[in-house]
């Protein structure tokens, strides 16, 4: 008897389709530039047809923005694994194996070698840029701050320094494993910040101590 697909297998149908369609831009935009890419080269290249790519976009830029905004949801999603679970937490306390944005990095790495070694994505460093200093200026709170120094420009200096380590683990090719990045990176933030204690504020003031 025939059985209805169910929807988590629908789902996974939709996602293999998507991932495909972006795994094939990502393809293409390392070739030439996005205006020049045709939907058939896209679809040709993931081994889909055209009605499967229009059941799911209508121009190859809405494919191009829902890639990013994936690449961005999983960055916010990676650089809060440290601390969504804790209500305060301690620098020096912090484990290495809880640092997931390097991950993050190795599972899109066809997106950030694109990043480092063309100008294809020029503008969206700066909107990586500014999605950690963000994440650094509202989800954290430092309970005990230094007051010579300046949160904001802080968090620019975090920033920067997170998209450096990055820039240049995909420079080398991915010399290094991701938890050799995440133990480095949590060195040199203990360097001078090991007695720092933060808050996070994605809990409520009455959840519990982590």
């Amino acid at each position: 008897m025939f059985k209805s697909p169910s929807v988590s297998d629908t789902d996974r149908r939709v996602h293999k389709s998507k991932l495909a369609l972006k795994t094939a831009l990502l393809e293409w935009m390392s070739r030439k530039p996005l205006a020049s890419i045709t939907i058939t080269d896209i679809v040709k290249s993931a081994d889909l047809n055209r009605s499967t790519f229009y059941k799911h976009y209508v121009y190859k830029e809405d494919l191009f923005d829902e890639l990013l905004n994936d690449v961005i949801d999983d960055l916010k999603l990676a650089y809060r694994a440290p601390y969504q679970h804790f209500r305060d937490f301690d620098i020096k306390d912090l484990n290495a194996s809880a640092i997931q944005i390097f991950d993050h990095v190795l599972a899109h790495a066809s997106f950030y070698t694109l990043l480092v070694h063309s100008n294809v994505l020029l503008d969206f460093r700066d909107t990586l840029y500014i999605t950690l200093k963000n994440l650094y200026l509202e989800d954290v709170t430092d309970l005990s701050p230094d007051p010579r120094l300046d949160k904001e420009l802080l968090a620019c200096y975090q920033a920067n320094a997170v998209l450096g380590l990055v820039t240049g683990w995909v420079q080398s090719n991915f010399k290094y494993s991701a938890s050799y990045m995440a133990e480095q990176l949590l060195e040199f933030t203990r360097m001078n910040r090991s007695q720092e204690i933060y808050r996070s504020n994605l809990h409520s003031a009455t959840s519990p101590a982590g």
